[in-house]
């Protein structure tokens, strides 16, 4: 097996507001993690697919995960425990492992190919170039320094990682309690380098209300009921 993919859907989504979390919300009438789920069941490279959710939503799982050829475990009380307990459930057999976010509801199959090539030769992560000046400020709100943003890019998931190797720095991050915003920050440090290689402007991550008004506009489009000016 090429790869296996793991959807991490374990959050309460707080930030967004409301008594349901995001990953079960619907945009243009389909749930954010339906469509996040859709595209590593659909791509011939990845084998499995494992779904993270929170542990009541694990035992009962929701109507729309019915019938797919998916396997739901229960996540933690942390992101790195929900990610471990994924990992754990992917197939010995797959050589690479695919980790991403539920709440982005429109990767791609060209982001997932970009992946898991650059992942054949370490870790590898889908990212933009950042666009903006981005500051760096002292816990006073003053500007400490101007970062040079030619260097900077916007990290996304899919992150895709040998499976062996990925597993390993999750068991050391957990035996010296380590956590880490992603997935590649713990490859760097336990294993070596990560690739990155180009994502897309639409694999956006929904976390605040607007982002959902931006995801209506973006599902418009795919379905061809709505163009984007070029550029």
């Amino acid at each position: 097996m090429e790869a296996a993919a793991v959807v991490v859907a374990a959050g309460a989504g707080a930030r967004l507001g409301g008594p349901i979390p995001k990953q079960f919300l619907e945009v243009a009438g389909e749930p954010i993690l339906l469509r996040a789920v859709r595209p590593f069941l659909e791509h011939p490279r990845v084998g499995a697919v494992v779904v993270v959710l929170p542990p009541l939503d694990a035992a009962r799982p929701p109507h729309f995960l019915a019938g797919l050829a998916i396997r739901i475990v229960a996540g933690g009380a942390e992101r790195g425990d929900s990610v471990w307990n994924g990992l754990l459930a992917t197939p010995e057999q797959a050589e690479r492992v695919l980790i991403h976010d539920g709440a982005r509801p429109f990767v791609t199959a060209p982001v997932i190919d970009r992946v898991l090539d650059a992942a054949r030769r370490g870790g590898a992560l889908a990212a933009l170039p950042v666009t903006d000046t981005i500051k760096e400020v002292d816990t006073d709100g003053t500007v400490a320094a101007t970062l040079e943003r030619t260097r900077l890019w916007q990290a996304q998931t899919p992150q895709g990682f040998p499976r062996g190797e990925i597993l390993a720095a999750y068991h050391r991050a957990r035996q010296e309690g380590v956590a880490a915003t992603d997935d590649a920050a713990l490859y760097e440090r336990y294993v070596g380098p990560v690739k990155v290689v180009l994502g897309s402007e639409l694999n956006l991550k929904i976390t605040r209300p607007l982002d959902l008004e931006v995801a209506a506009a973006v599902a418009a489009h795919l379905a061809g009921r709505v163009q984007f000016p070029p550029g």
